[in-house]
């Protein structure tokens, strides 16, 4: 049955999945997806196969009916239990809840591949493209005048997501979609279990760890943004281009995602509920096939970015395919600390001096 479906459907071709990444995900997913009826059940391989299809190519409802010759309904019905199942099941082997030796690995990654010391992960948001809720106004118009709702997240130096706050109506302003995530929230308020401050390499400078993240962020304890404004100086523009080196790995984690789920680049026809799983899904479907075989067919080493001879950053692949990268814009003014300015201006005089890179 199962290699029936592999031969007259094409979602592999778009996701990158190879077929026994996908018989191993129904492995782990399959029993979930089990259906008693007094008539004969569509299986689980054809249920999430269904799924799968339907993230990775972006196609309508009514499309995949027709395709695999079931109701409408009973495809809406398929892709909201099975992306739940996805969720559900998936999260917790793949994107578990932050841990302070998990947040380390994090930190000692980043030091490795992108020489920034004391992080523990790039923050960025991204405008997900719904259609116009019913009865809903102008709450989920943004700037950007379409409907959307917001996916804001924290990557790793892998690519792979950490934590995820997916919902926020797009009308929002920017500011308050950040204060108002569960994971804004939990770095402002010092809820993640994150490290103690410790000593950047090769220097008694003690500093925070902290996550990476634009110009639209806030300057905090825990959040370190690169200096604003132009004609800085020399020592400030290192600061600048070493923190964006770093934040390369949430615009690549976005890039990626948007490009094997192509469901992702238009706008989704379905409720902000049913988009809401339907981007949970793809996170965590990311973070199964990045980590499973170490990216397999899903995503090749020179897929995205990498840093080649001399610290020289060469341009992964899904930057040379047709995409629009809708991001979080500017965040409005803020007014930092002098405790965090202080640290900032610390993290550049190491980048300039013991922490020099070629």
């Amino acid at each position: 049955m199962i290699e029936k479906e592999e031969d007259n459907n094409e979602f592999f071709k778009y996701s990158r999945m190879s077929f026994e990444e996908f018989k191993d995900l129904l492995k782990t997913v399959g029993p979930h997806l089990e259906k008693t009826s007094k008539r004969k059940a569509l299986s689980p391989a054809l249920r999430l196969i269904i799924t799968l299809h339907y993230l990775a190519e972006g196609c309508s409802m009514q499309e995949m009916a027709w395709n695999y010759r079931i109701g409408k309904t009973t495809v809406h019905c398929i892709l909201k239990e099975t992306t739940a199942v996805l969720w559900k099941v998936l999260q917790p082997l793949v994107m578990p809840p932050p841990t302070v030796d998990a947040l380390k690995k994090v930190a000692d990654d980043f030091l490795l591949k992108w020489q920034v010391p004391n992080c523990i992960g790039s923050i960025d948001g991204k405008h997900i493209h719904i259609q116009t809720p019913k009865k809903s106004g102008s709450e989920f118009y943004n700037y950007k005048n379409i409907f959307s709702i917001v996916l804001m997240a924290s990557v790793d130096a892998d690519y792979n997501f950490i934590a995820v706050d997916i919902g926020t109506s797009g009308r929002n302003h920017d500011s308050t979609v950040f204060r108002n995530s569960a994971l804004g929230s939990a770095l402002l308020n010092g809820i993640l279990p994150i490290p103690a401050p410790k000593p950047l390499q090769g220097s008694n400078i003690v500093l925070p760890h902290f996550v990476l993240g634009d110009a639209a962020f806030p300057l905090a304890e825990n959040i370190m943004r690169p200096y604003p404004g132009q004609y800085l100086g020399v020592e400030k523009n290192v600061f600048n281009y070493r923190l964006s080196r770093g934040r390369r790995t949430v615009e690549n984690a976005f890039g990626i995602l948007c490009q094997r789920w192509r469901s992702l680049r238009k706008p989704i026809l379905a409720s902000t509920e049913m988009v809401e799983q339907f981007v949970q899904s793809t996170v965590v479907l990311h973070n199964y096939l990045r980590r499973h075989r170490n990216g397999g067919s899903y995503c090749s080493q020179a897929y995205g970015d990498q840093i080649g001879e001399n610290g020289r950053i060469i341009a992964g692949q899904w930057r040379t395919e047709e995409f629009s990268f809708r991001r979080v814009g500017r965040m409005g003014s803020n007014n930092p600390a002098r405790m965090f300015i202080r640290n900032r201006d610390l993290l550049c005089n190491y980048f300039n001096n013991e922490g020099a890179v070629p």
